[in-house]
């Protein structure tokens, strides 16, 4: 089974490095077509999906049903694959960060997650690998058998999430691999095994 794995397409606050986390923020028009390219190439390429999953938050599960031409109602929305939260870091720019001193906490998210500590409403880190990986054993691991080719849509920090479940790769290397706006990333599952095949690839 061959599990296709993506961030969702750009919104305004990807292009000014605003945090988004759980703030609910739509696909800009270049997110938009984004998502209708790669869902073009995917084509191309011969890959079409029995079953697509998405985070609940808007501007994926717009990616997802542009990307797949699934209907709204038949993309399997799964808690479990949302941005982690940022709490009070939320809407905030790196420049932003530098100012507000009370914001200094977050400096560890992308420099040295290892000694990362959330603070006011954000989520740690492992509660977001723990609920990926609930959704790797608990969801996906149950379709081999039933679906050949499956996507999933969700967010920069979730997906890394994700992988690290299947490379094992530490924590201080969360931020090892970079994900563009809808690259898509490819795991296998076979015979009770998962596998990271490739990561970040684009299909236009």
């Amino acid at each position: 089974m061959n599990i296709y794995i993506t961030r969702h397409g750009q919104t305004d606050w990807n292009t000014v490095w605003k945090l988004q986390g759980r703030t609910d923020i739509a696909l800009n028009a270049t997110g938009i077509e984004q998502a209708r390219k790669t869902g073009e190439g995917l084509r191309k390429a011969g890959i079409s999906f029995d079953i697509v999953y998405s985070s609940p938050l808007k501007r994926a599960l717009a990616t997802a049903e542009i990307m797949s031409g699934f209907p709204r109602g038949a993309i399997r929305t799964d808690e479990r694959i949302i941005e982690l939260s940022f709490g009070s870091a939320e809407g905030t720019t790196p420049e932003d960060r530098k100012r507000r001193k009370e914001l200094s906490w977050f400096d560890d998210f992308f420099d040295a997650p290892e000694k990362y500590e959330p603070r006011d409403g954000a989520e740690p880190f492992s509660s977001s690998l723990s609920r990926t990986a609930d959704f790797w054993e608990n969801e996906i691991r149950a379709l081999e058998g039933k679906a050949g080719n499956v996507l999933v849509v969700t967010h920069g920090g979730a997906l890394q999430s994700l992988l690290l479940h299947i490379d094992k790769r530490s924590l201080r290397d969360y931020w090892k691999v970079s994900f563009q706006n809808c690259a898509m990333n490819l795991v296998t599952l076979e015979r009770g095994v998962f596998r990271l095949e490739w990561t970040s690839r684009l299909f236009e």
